[in-house]
């Protein structure tokens, strides 16, 4: 056959497949149907610090629920609330969370939803999924919440209230039909203090024989211009070493007993066989300084301790780490990407997936953080820089977050790090532009 009349028959032949075949089926791809789509289970904690997790490196809490999600799937060790700007910090990190905003572009205590303003639960819901959410009313996104298809809110804190969210979740999913995908949005009050839990709980911990943290102070070295506030006074000053370890221990039967409730949730995914087509999703809104660390007790300061776990977990997830700078908004362009769910254009987040898929890709070139108009900080992947404005009382962090991750030795004095704290004080400045902050913290501090 000549090369011309070969030419001619697969013209034919295509012709032919064009006529027989039905247009869609020449799409190169189509949109996964709604059913085979994965649901997506997320608990959210209230406080939690990311290493209070064994897996995570902890010998001492007892954690087998969240163990099993970190041991099966991908975490990341560098994950962030950008910060706040009042005291209850666990308020903006929710709005951000269920905006996929960032920090200055959500209302701090809005009540209603603003015009235009994205929210997950709805983006969500227009792609198919039933939406479902339980956790705490107080200092949370309200008008987020009651986005959603179900919307259990709870009030207060008893050794109960995660027992309480798992018997709702478990509720739902009991009448959930299974060949339509969910988003369970599980937001228990806890840890949060008062730190309470049943009794067989409590008594897994002995204080006496918990390991407080090399970087524990009895008193913070200078005024950080948040001292007084309520998570500061629950604790006398100076921090006894005895009173820290009362605190920890209670803090770790509170987390052991919502260890347990989530695993009754896991195992109700189990048996309907569903958990193989369940991602998993665990974070919390900020970590805690819980145990004096640094001569502190609560959430308003910018040290590594305030750093969340994240961890993610189901069909098509590598195990492993990675590094990558992230921010907890990050979520909101994350869960839509495992949803196939369009992202709003105002989503101010970058999608994890790349980075659940290469552990070795990089995430966000820096990460900044806010406290008030008293705190701010900018991290990059080795060096972090932390300014204070304390009533006009300025000082300077600079740390070495890779090889000091405890934060004990303080080089922003040191003048071989002089070039480095140069660049990252023009970084912060960069950034602090970039995301709209609105306070000027004025010229450079002392170094102290």
């Amino acid at each position: 056959m000549s090369f011309p009349s070969t030419i001619y028959l697969r013209l034919c032949f295509l012709l032919l497949i064009v006529v027989l075949v039905p247009p869609k089926a020449l799409q190169c791809a189509e949109a996964t149907p709604v059913s085979k789509r994965p649901s997506i289970l997320f608990i959210f904690t209230d406080d939690q610090r990311w290493d209070t997790v064994a897996a995570l490196g902890n010998p001492e809490i007892r954690t087998p629920t969240f163990d099993a999600i970190v041991q099966r799937g991908t975490h990341f060790t560098n994950a962030y609330c950008m910060g706040s700007m009042v005291g209850a910090v666990c308020l903006p990190s929710r709005t951000m969370l269920i905006t996929g905003r960032s920090l200055w572009h959500v209302p701090e205590r809005a009540k209603q939803r603003p015009p235009g303003m994205p929210l997950l639960p709805l983006v969500l819901r227009e792609a198919g999924y039933s939406t479902f959410h339980c956790g705490k009313r107080g200092n949370a996104c309200t008008y987020g919440n009651a986005a959603f298809d179900v919307n259990i809110e709870t009030d207060g804190r008893t050794a109960a209230s995660a027992t309480e969210n798992a018997d709702h979740a478990l509720e739902f999913l009991k009448g959930h039909d299974a060949s339509k995908p969910f988003f369970m949005y599980l937001a228990p009050p806890v840890p949060h203090d008062p730190c309470l839990a049943p009794e067989r709980f409590q008594a897994m911990y002995d204080p006496a024989k918990l390991t407080l943290s090399d970087n524990y102070l009895p008193e913070h070295p200078f005024d950080n211009g948040e001292l007084t506030i309520r998570d500061e006074l629950l604790a006398a000053h100076p921090r006894t070493p005895e009173e820290m370890r009362q605190h920890l221990a209670g803090y770790y039967a509170t987390i052991s007993h919502l260890d347990f409730e989530m695993g009754r949730v896991i195992d109700a995914l189990r048996a309907r066989g569903l958990l193989d087509s369940t991602i998993v999703i665990f974070s919390s809104d900020q970590g805690l300084a819980v145990g004096g660390r640094h001569g502190l007790m609560g959430k308003q300061n910018l040290y590594e301790h305030v750093k969340p776990p994240l961890v993610f977990a189901g069909p098509g997830i590598p195990q492993g780490k990675t590094d990558a700078l992230t921010y907890l908004f990050d979520l909101f362009p994350t869960i839509c990407e495992f949803a196939g769910a369009k992202v709003p254009e105002s989503v101010e987040g970058r999608s994890l997936a790349p980075n659940i898929r290469d552990h070795k890709l990089p995430g966000w070139p820096y990460i900044l953080g806010a406290y008030r108009d008293c705190q701010r900080m900018i991290r990059d992947t080795r060096l972090k820089l932390v300014e204070y404005d304390a009533k006009g009382v300025r000082n300077t962090q600079l740390f070495d977050v890779i090889n000091d991750p405890s934060e004990l030795k303080n080089l922003a004095g040191e003048s071989q790090f002089s070039d480095e704290r140069a660049r990252l004080e023009l970084l912060l400045a960069k950034a602090r532009n970039e995301f709209d902050d609105p306070i000027d913290f004025g010229a450079d501090s002392t170094g102290n």
